[in-house]
């Protein structure tokens, strides 16, 4: 009887520890990392060619109809804005994004981490250069990365 009492305990146990991993292959997406790194840097550069040559009205392509960012503050960018009110949501001549970091989540979420030059004219028509870090999550919408969320400093560390 004490014999039977361990063998039903043990078998207990043991169908308690059955493999219960889906390994259905299809739920299961295989991520091209080069490849997503790749689309990742061809989106900031774009951004960036477009916001150099002004070309506001393209940026849209890029950014999720959600997309909230918040900038830096400080008394340079404080000063950029307040100059280029008449230029709308970029009052920059260009910037220059250099990524630290970037990760890819998941096979739609990933983010950038880095610092990024910022050129503007000021009122005496000169060129200024204002540097920041950023934090920007990229969503994947209809098979292409866009911006989400952003968030700037002016500090730098």
């Amino acid at each position: 009887m004490k014999h039977l009492l361990l063998a039903i305990i043990f078998f207990s146990l043991l169908s308690c520890t059955s493999d219960r991993t889906n390994t259905n292959p299809q739920s299961i997406t295989k991520i091209d990392f080069e490849k997503e790194l790749a689309a990742i840097e061809q989106v900031r550069s774009q951004v960036s060619l477009a916001l150099k040559e002004g070309r506001y009205q393209d940026i849209g392509q890029w950014v999720t109809p959600d997309a909230k960012t918040i900038r830096p503050g400080g008394l340079g960018f404080d000063e950029m804005f307040a100059l280029g009110k008449e230029r709308g949501r970029f009052p920059y001549d260009s910037i220059l994004m250099t990524p630290t970091e970037t990760y890819i989540m998941n096979d739609s979420m990933a983010y950038d981490w880095g610092s990024s030059r910022t050129y503007y004219t000021d009122k005496e028509g000169k060129q200024v250069e204002l540097r920041n870090s950023f934090l920007v999550i990229l969503k994947k919408v209809d098979g292409g990365w866009k911006l989400h969320r952003e968030v700037a400093s002016s500090v730098l560390e």
